[in-house]
């Protein structure tokens, strides 16, 4: 179920992330509330106090020397999975992704922001693309429909933006049975994300 998001983890990587690994949160985001207890913190950047029903899963830090951040959240009750390759895991309802990487400048994660929607562009059915802004953060924002049967997830919607010097990918996939918008549920959770003040 972490093939999309792996997809774009493995591109970073390729792209010789450079950054440092300090991740403390702040005292303040830069819209003003206080940086909350109990929030999911990616990077030291973003501070995400999910809606209710998306449930933290995962905030892996392994990558934090190469500037590389992600946490998932899900949506609905677990159920056992076997892959193709045999491999299990637990599959929701919907799951959502969060990618952060850190460049020396705002340009660098302009490039590589572009290279991940390249790449979104050539293994996604994209149905529609939007520009939005969640929490005066610019995104640009793709629903699409999985292509591969082997996906068990239908259809998602995916966010790219840059904040600071900082390439942020957000992406909610979803079953087929599942009775929601894609794209509402992307924009709810991104306007619950909290940026750390420059």
């Amino acid at each position: 179920m972490k093939k999309p998001v792996m997809l774009l983890l493995t591109a970073a990587l390729c792209l010789g992330l450079t950054g440092c690994a300090d991740s403390q949160p702040p005292e303040r985001a830069a819209d003003g509330s206080g940086w909350g207890e109990g929030w999911v913190t990616v990077g030291g950047v973003i501070g995400v106090d999910a809606p209710s029903g998306m449930d933290p899963r995962e905030n892996n830090e392994a990558l934090a020397a190469n500037g590389m951040y992600y946490a998932t959240w899900s949506m609905g009750e677990a159920e056992p999975y076997t892959n193709e390759d045999g491999e299990e895991a637990e599959l929701y309802d919907a799951q959502i992704y969060l990618l952060l990487g850190r460049y020396r400048s705002a340009k660098d994660a302009e490039n590589t922001l572009a290279q991940w929607m390249d790449m979104a562009s050539l293994n996604y059915a994209i149905e529609s693309t939007a520009e939005e802004t969640h929490s005066g953060v610019g995104f640009t924002v793709i629903t699409y429909a999985f292509e591969s049967e082997a996906n068990p997830y239908a259809r998602g919607a995916s966010a790219f933006g840059v904040y600071e010097n900082c390439a942020v990918s957000v992406e909610l996939t979803c079953r087929e049975d599942f009775d929601a918008d894609p794209s509402q549920l992307l924009a709810r959770f991104l306007d619950h994300c909290h940026y750390a003040a420059p």
